[in-house]
């Protein structure tokens, strides 16, 4: 028995909302999870104000990410000097060792540490300050994405975090649509004295997004020794056993030092290195890769992948 004519048609027309309206086969991306305000990055449970006014940042990382979603930290480390505005701001000393009796006379009503820096400390200082303390952890690429959503969401500007995160988000997912199946092995360097290296790992927030970006990190079973976490040191005769395809060098110490990549190049035992004949041998911001990972992060993503696979990420001419 065929069916009336007049089912047909609805069936049809439903057919055709569906299709416009993206239904069918085709999968919706599943929502973002909500933002958790309850508990912290080191799992601490955390009553943060639902409007806080005089919001303090304990470290570079925080500050930027509080820049990043259109808030201003009512105090800042010494060491914070981005972006621009925040040199203004009044600091407290540094992250590692912050003046306690400058934070309370910034009268904050909510401080935001860095999980990283200040694990095992939060909770001595939220007890002396008597200011709810909340932990951001930013040790990854994906990381940084969660960061400003959480961020956003401490600060009352939850929309400008969600919106920096997924540009982000869709950023890095261009990039690593247009991967080669293979990618080229990699070091990430940097000259610690005469003759020394350190090294980044995997466990590192640049070896992190080496990772996203498919390169082989050449550094993977030696033990962590330097102030960075996920670093190791690395000799001469490794550097040469490993002969990474590319070199990553980056510049830490007093200005005037000599930079890891003129290090690399005038070293007579590093010459028959590929990466060094090859040209492939990069200066990079030791702050941006290194010491404060955070929104610029975008930056990374920008040029590293460039340097990685010049023939498919082209410089525009």
């Amino acid at each position: 028995m065929k069916p009336p004519v007049r089912l047909l048609a609805v069936v049809s027309i439903l057919s055709l909302l569906l299709a416009a309206c993206g239904g069918g086969t085709e999968e919706k991306a599943p929502p973002t999870p909500p933002v958790d305000l309850t508990r912290d990055d080191l799992g601490r449970s955390v009553a943060p104000p639902a409007s806080p006014q005089r919001v303090v940042a304990l470290s570079p990382t925080v500050v930027e990410l509080m820049f990043a979603v259109g808030a201003t930290p009512a105090g800042r480390p010494s060491s914070a000097d981005y972006p621009e505005a925040a040199k203004s701001l009044p600091n407290f000393g540094t992250s590692y060792a912050p003046s306690l009796e400058a934070i309370a006379a910034m009268k904050p009503d909510l401080i935001i540490a860095d999980a990283l820096i200040h694990q095992g400390l939060v909770d001595g200082f939220q007890s002396q300050l008597g200011v709810p303390i909340f932990a951001v952890r930013v040790a990854s690429a994906a990381d940084v994405a969660h960061a400003l959503r959480v961020v956003g969401a401490l600060t009352g500007k939850r929309e400008a975090g969600e919106t920096q995160a997924k540009a982000l988000e869709t950023k890095l997912a261009g990039i690593k649509a247009k991967l080669p199946a293979v990618g080229p092995s990699v070091l990430v360097v940097v000259a610690a004295g005469q003759g020394q290296f350190v090294a980044a790992k995997d466990t590192s927030y640049i070896g992190s997004i080496l990772k996203e970006l498919g390169a082989k990190n050449i550094v993977t079973t030696e033990p962590e020794n330097f102030r960075f976490a996920g670093f190791s040191d690395f000799s001469q005769e490794r550097i040469v056993e490993k002969n990474p395809d590319v070199i990553i060098a980056a510049s830490i110490g007093p200005p005037g030092q000599p930079k890891t990549t003129d290090i690399l190049k005038s070293t007579p035992a590093f010459a028959s290195l590929k990466a060094v004949k090859e040209g492939r041998v990069y200066e990079v911001d030791a702050f941006i890769y290194i010491q404060s990972a955070g929104p610029r992060v975008s930056l990374i993503l920008d040029e590293l992948p460039k340097l990685l696979y010049p023939t498919v990420f082209a410089a525009a001419p």
